[in-house]
């Protein structure tokens, strides 16, 4: 939406997906690792299509429960984990949501080449949605476990790609979560 000052807009947006396997029986009721959303990373929250996925300060499926990995890394001497590694055990349901605010920036040769600023909220949530889950799953609980950032930052157009530069302030997290308050570079595309 556009503001009309400092030739700003205002995006927004929602993503949201259920994975529930078709066939029935307590098999086939969980959905394979592969097949679940994991969320977090460094994507750009305007420029891109797809599913729930994208939520800033958030390492890359940074959200939620994770399980040691089985093949962790050895120590040659004694056979023990040098540093045990988790792995991201993702949802079967995922929401994000995001709110950016586009402005251009008060110096002239920035904005002949496009470069612009943005400051942004992102939320966001998954968990698991099994046979067994799907009774006791809470819509209210579920919103009240979102986790959250907000920041600012640059975009630097290229012919090629898009580069942001963001500073991102961790609002809301857990304990299993792995989030960063700092800088963060994301690309995508023009």
């Amino acid at each position: 939406m556009p503001l009309g000052v400092w030739n700003g807009a205002l995006n927004a947006g929602v993503a949201a997906g259920v994975i529930h396997p078709l066939a029935t029986g307590s098999t086939c009721s969980i959905s394979s690792l592969p097949e679940r959303f994991y969320l977090g990373g460094n994507r750009s929250l305007v420029c891109r299509l797809g599913g729930p996925s994208s939520l800033l300060g958030f390492k890359s499926r940074g959200l939620g429960p994770t399980d040691s990995q089985a093949c962790a890394p050895k120590n040659s001497e004694n056979a023990a984990p040098i540093s045990p590694e988790l792995d991201a055990l993702g949802g079967d349901i995922a929401v994000t949501a995001f709110a950016d605010l586009s402005f251009d920036l008060p110096l002239k040769p920035l904005r002949e080449l496009g470069i612009h600023g943005h400051a942004f909220v992102s939320a966001g949530n998954h968990a698991k949605f099994t046979e067994r889950d799907i009774r006791r799953f809470s819509v209210t609980e579920f919103l009240k476990t979102f986790r959250s950032s907000a920041g600012f930052g640059v975009v630097v157009p290229t012919r090629l790609f898009h580069i942001e530069m963001n500073y991102c302030h961790i609002l809301k997290q857990f304990a299993n979560d792995r989030a960063k308050t700092g800088i963060q570079f994301n690309f995508s595309s023009p």
